[in-house]
This record gives C-alpha cells, sequence and structure tokens, in this order.
C-alpha cells in the first residue's frame, strides 16, 4: 500500500485534486488499541491540496505516510469526538508531519479519514503532552524527536494504562 501511495503522490496535481482520493491501507495495532476503527485510512486529493497550499509543501513530502502513521512517534487525543493526531517520523521544513485522523461518519462511515498532515512545531507536541492528550508513544523515538525525557517526564503517568510502549 505504501509504494502504491507514493506512486499516486507523484502523479498528484491540482487538476486531478478534486476526483483523488488516495488510500492507505488498513490502520496498524498501534492505532486500533488507541481507539481507531480497523476501517481502511482513506486521504482526499482536495484536503490535501488545501493543506499543501495552507502550510506551503509538495505533496511528494509525504512520501511513506502510510507506514509513518501506521508506527508513529506519539499518538494523541484530536480536538474533536473521534480525532486522533499522529505524529509521524516524516519530517516539513524541520517540524515533523501531525496527521490529523477521524473516525469515519456520514458519507464515510466506512473509513477513518486522514483530515490534515502539515509539520508541527515542537511547541504545540509539549503542551498536549502537558495537557495529558497523550494516547501512545514509541519512547525510543519521542526520546530522539525531543531530545530529552525532562520536559515531559511528569506526561507518562497522564498516558492511559492501554497505551502501547516499546
Amino acid at each position: 500500500m505504501n509504494d502504491k501511495f507514493n506512486y499516486e503522490l507523484e502523479n498528484f496535481t491540482p487538476k486531478n485534486a478534486d476526483s483523488k482520493v488516495f488510500e492507505l491501507g488498513k490502520p496498524s495495532d498501534i492505532l486500533l488499541n488507541v481507539g481507531i476503527e480497523n476501517k481502511p485510512l482513506k486521504l482526499y486529493g482536495s484536503k490535501l491540496l488545501k493543506k499543501m497550499k495552507k502550510h506551503g509543501f509538495n505533496a511528494t513530502d509525504l512520501k511513506d505516510l502510510p507506514n509513518a502513521i501506521n508506527d508513529p512517534i506519539m499518538i494523541f487525543k484530536g480536538n474533536r469526538p473521534n480525532s486522533f493526531a499522529v505524529l509521524t517520523e516524516i519530517e516539513i521544513k524541520g517540524n515533523n508531519v501531525l496527521a490529523s485522523l477521524e473516525i469515519g461518519k456520514d458519507r464515510d462511515i466506512n473509513f477513518n479519514m486522514i483530515t490534515s498532515a502539515y509539520g508541527k512545531a515542537r511547541e504545540g507536541i509539549n503542551n498536549w503532552i502537558n495537557e495529558g492528550r497523550l494516547l501512545y508513544e514509541n519512547k525510543e523515538k519521542r526520546l530522539d524527536y525531543l531530545g530529552t525525557l525532562a520536559p515531559i517526564a511528569s506526561a507518562g503517568s497522564q498516558a492511559p494504562n492501554n497505551n502501547i510502549q516499546k
């Protein structure tokens, strides 16, 4: 699925954005264990184009997004009900890509939708950790990402007991 996604990214243009729907495969056990439903992951081309324009990046900057989402650095509770924020190892302009994901509803009931993807500043991530929004962390990747345990030492106890930690 990752190779297919990458190929389709290379052929993505503003002209085909409205008709393009990217498939990112099924959620990994990591995603399932934080409450993401076992439904295929999708991303609308029109949504991707909107985020590219707003945040100033190219579609190919999201190369390997399916793999990155399924093996993230951290996952947080989203801002809306049934939504999640998935921090990946992909970088855009020095910031790691944050993919917002919502459990499908209405016409998209059979899918989990990627509703946004862009480079997220570290300060915002630290705030989310301190607010207790952390649902999952890969400790090794988190240390590599943040560089130290000190700013988030108290956050680990706020994460739910059911999160997977490597």
